[in-house]
């Protein structure tokens, strides 16, 4: 019996023993599963992000593929607008309907640049900025654009002046027209834009960061929408100013407001009820210095050509326009040659190069676009540079950072044209060498 006792005993603690590493076996298995499922999650979550940039960065080539053919088409149209309003029997009234399509088209470009910088992240380039003149003038291009249902009013005062970019300000108030038209669909909407400077005694909530003591210009913009009830409010703006990526992107009209904003330094006060509509109130510091007017003595009203051919007339000038878009080059060609210069107009970079080989003194100035197929504007530069040193080049492009400018400038390129460009921006840039040329020789 004590045999019998003590094998029981025996067998009773192997078994036991046995349980106690099958339940430990059995624990670290779940652990283990538990770990595996966590970096499963992880390995999902890293998959949908890198889906998401791959996303964005396709968004961002399309995107940049749309500028660069929207520059072009804008360069024709204002090209063309230019030239119909140069007509000497021109009606009045006619002539006046093409100033406000070249009006538009101008600030279509300035917005078209800035869509450009905040793809590739580019800094806006603030400076003493008056806003008044900047929001009158986007105003009447939103009565112009904004549904026949909504009405938009403006109450502007005289502001002093603020460090903002001027593009900015309009991608800020049209966006945020827009947003609001799109909150009314078919009912009769009223939006309402004031301007004014404001006092503020105290520091006052505000996104991204507090309204702090101090004197401001103060750009409000209210609609009678939808509205919203302020947990959507938050959760809208933390997306785009918080540390966490929202879930659902609520459009790109918001995230160009909050970026805009925070790169101007400007903070906003938002408020919205369900049923009551939203409004933004949005503040810009005033500062002490004063708006300075530019006093470039080249520097010309885009629709007076007659000042072309006064003071800063210069000679008839042999110039060879490299562009790929048969359109562009051929406005910009006859606009240029309206003005008196001799154009060797081209479409192939490579025959552009092979023409400048043969005759390179038959060319006083090459103006020539960046992007091109077969070969870019600064290596063309650089082919014509060795066939003859010192030839002056102006180089036209619609992206700030298709190019590094030492780079082209050791290339051999003189001057710089942003696109959508006129072929009175490419005569101001033609007269600018030639001054050059005769304040080198003097």
């Amino acid at each position: 019996m004590n045999w019998l006792l003590l094998l029981s005993i025996i067998l009773g603690a192997v078994v036991a023993i046995q349980f106690v590493r099958w339940h430990r076996l059995r624990a670290r298995n779940r652990e283990l599963e538990s770990r595996l499922r966590e970096r499963e999650e992880q390995v999902h979550g890293l998959q949908s992000r890198l889906a998401r940039a791959q996303r964005l960065e396709a968004v961002g080539v399309f995107a940049g593929s749309i500028i660069h053919n929207l520059n072009n088409l804008l360069s024709v149209i204002l090209g063309h607008t230019r030239l119909a309003s140069g007509v000497a029997d021109l009606a009045p009234a006619a002539r006046t309907e093409l100033q406000n399509v070249m009006d538009a088209g101008r600030m279509a470009g300035d917005l078209l640049a800035d869509l450009g910088r905040f793809y590739s992240q580019a800094d806006l380039g603030r400076k003493p900025t008056d806003l008044t003149p900047i929001v009158r003038d986007t105003v009447k291009l939103l009565d112009d654009i904004l549904p026949a249902n909504i009405a938009l009013e403006a109450d502007l005062q005289p502001c002093g002046p603020v460090l903002a970019s001027a593009t900015g300000v309009q991608q800020v108030l049209m966006n945020l027209c827009s947003i609001a038209a799109e909150t009314m669909h078919q009912d009769q909407g009223r939006i309402h834009v004031t301007l004014r400077e404001e006092v503020i005694p105290h520091s006052v909530p505000a996104v991204p960061r507090p309204l702090e003591a101090g004197s401001y210009v103060r750009l409000v913009v209210k609609d009678n929408g939808r509205g919203m009830d302020q947990e959507s409010l938050d959760r809208i703006l933390g997306s785009y100013y918080g540390k966490q990526p929202a879930e659902e992107d609520p459009g790109l009209g918001l995230a160009t407001v909050c970026r805009l904003m925070d790169h101007m330094q400007g903070v906003t006060i938002p408020r919205s009820k369900v049923g009551a509509g939203t409004t933004f109130s949005i503040y810009f510091p005033l500062i002490a210095w004063t708006v300075t007017q530019a006093n470039d003595p080249l520097a010309l009203p885009d629709d007076d050509e007659t000042a072309l051919s006064g003071a800063f007339k210069v000679d008839p000038m042999r110039v060879l326009l490299v562009d790929d878009e048969e359109l562009v080059a051929e406005v910009l060609s006859r606009g240029l040659q309206r003005l008196g210069h001799h154009v060797t107009t081209l479409t192939d970079s490579r025959a552009a190069l092979e023409t400048f080989a043969r005759a390179p003194g038959d060319f006083d100035v090459v103006i020539t676009d960046q992007i091109m197929p077969h070969m870019s504007g600064v290596r063309l530069v650089r082919e014509m540079q060795k066939v003859r040193p010192g030839v002056p080049v102006i180089l036209t492009t619609g992206f700030h950072d298709s190019f590094h400018e030492r780079q082209a400038r050791e290339a051999g390129v003189r001057d710089f044209v942003l696109k959508p460009c006129s072929h009175l921006d490419l005569a101001q840039a033609i007269a600018r060498l030639d001054l050059k040329r005769l304040e080198g020789r003097a």
